[in-house]
């Protein structure tokens, strides 16, 4: 019985050291995934959006870019920090009434998805 739970130990340790990082698709999912936080409000040239508009919008922007971006940097920068038809900043308006610019939201976010994928 202690083998057996020492062989179970061994492999749940190993299973965290050697687990794949995450991939930039994967971090992109995550960030899309972001605004399905409740209470958020996205901005788009002046006009208020719930979370789910601002995820398909977005969702929609990564599809015609297509392969230019390949990572969630690239998301953040090149789809979603500004409208393509204005040049005006997206806006992040949280629960608590604060508004941020969306690229400093997601940056934040992103660096919540790196620290946690190193912490396993």
């Amino acid at each position: 019985m202690l083998r057996l739970f020492s062989t179970l130990v061994v492999l749940l340790i190993s299973s965290n050291a050697f687990a794949a990082p995450l991939t930039e698709q994967q971090k992109i999912d995550t960030l899309l995934k972001a605004f399905d936080t409740p209470g958020i409000t996205f901005v788009r040239n002046g006009a208020e959006h719930d979370g789910a508009w601002a995820k398909k919008h977005l969702t929609d922007k990564l599809k015609s870019a297509k392969t230019k971006v390949t990572t969630a940097d690239a998301f953040i920068t090149d789809i979603a920090s500004t409208s393509s038809h204005s040049g005006k900043p997206y806006l992040v308006k949280t629960k608590d009434g604060k508004t941020v610019e969306s690229a400093v939201w997601l940056r934040a976010k992103l660096e919540e998805i790196n620290k946690n994928a190193e912490a396993n």
